[in-house]
């Protein structure tokens, strides 16, 4: 038979049968004179029965081996309820497993809908999210914590929420609630004001008066900051989205935004009895 009466008898698409025989699973049959394959009742057969392990739930994977050794139990004559229930408690297995996978993300779209959350951040993510947004509709502005004026910066922050470890998400949540809770968005605006009108060529002296005005702020909410997130290696994407960040930065207020978050750093070492991280 050809492989499009195959196909209609086994219930698939000829598509499917060249994706069989491309991976293995279908042993290819000779072809005739023509060019087109032969198929014959054999390989009918082993299709019907990829499509009933299938069925079951067996990936593809699976199904090959499974079928050779099964193959090789009945040639040998060997009782196959002891193989066939292995089989199939590894499927169980398996699927409880996709079961309870399932229901976690029927759990993940209650949320979401109840929070009305966008979709494509991760769940965990949506508290400091929703942190972050009510800070900027209270100040009207995110300033030098976390800059928002920029198509870089909002790709900086979805990134930050896929990658960013859960205590790293709290510790930025914690402190964009606490800012206003503790009426300091007048002073943080004030220390995002003196940095970002640092010009260029700014004096010692105006740098050196907004790295003190950025430590008199960040002293006020250090309670907020987890000394385990900063006393540790960079990672890779936080190395990026530093990168990102002072891209929009000149010379001066790079040197400036180094040096707050390197003397703070020092100060939680510091706290903790620990030695500060290296960028």
């Amino acid at each position: 038979m050809k492989s499009g009466e195959l196909a209609r008898m086994a219930g698939v698409s000829v598509r499917t049968l060249r994706h069989y025989h491309a991976i293995g699973l279908l042993p290819e049959p000779p072809r005739g004179d023509n060019g087109y394959r032969d198929y014959d009742a054999v390989h009918l057969l082993r299709l019907l029965r990829i499509r009933q392990l299938a069925s079951l739930g067996f990936s593809l994977d699976q199904i090959g081996p499974m079928l050779d050794e099964l193959d090789a139990e009945r040639r040998e004559g060997e009782d196959l309820g002891a193989r066939a229930d292995r089989l199939l408690d590894d499927l169980d297995r398996q699927l409880d497993e996709q079961i309870a996978h399932l229901k976690h993300q029927r759990e993940l779209i209650r949320h979401i809908r109840a929070r009305q959350a966008d979709p494509d951040y991760p769940e965990r993510a949506a508290r400091v999210l929703d942190a972050i947004d009510s800070f900027e509709r209270s100040a009207h502005e995110f300033g030098f914590l976390l800059s928002a004026l920029t198509d870089d910066d909002r790709v900086a922050m979805g990134i930050a929420a896929h990658l960013y470890s859960d205590g790293e998400l709290a510790e930025i949540e914690r402190i964009f609630r606490a800012i206003p809770q503790r009426n300091l968005t007048e002073a943080y605006l004030h220390v995002s004001d003196l940095m970002d009108g640092l010009p260029s060529d700014a004096t010692p002296c105006e740098r050196e008066a907004a790295i003190e005005a950025g430590m008199a702020f960040l002293d006020k909410i250090s309670d907020c900051f987890d000394a385990a997130n900063w006393l540790r290696p960079d990672k890779d994407y936080e190395r990026m989205l530093d990168n990102m960040a002072m891209v929009h930065y000149n010379d001066a207020q790079i040197a400036v935004s180094d040096e707050l978050f390197l003397r703070f750093t020092r100060r939680m070492a510091e706290r903790e009895g620990a030695v500060p991280r290296e960028g």
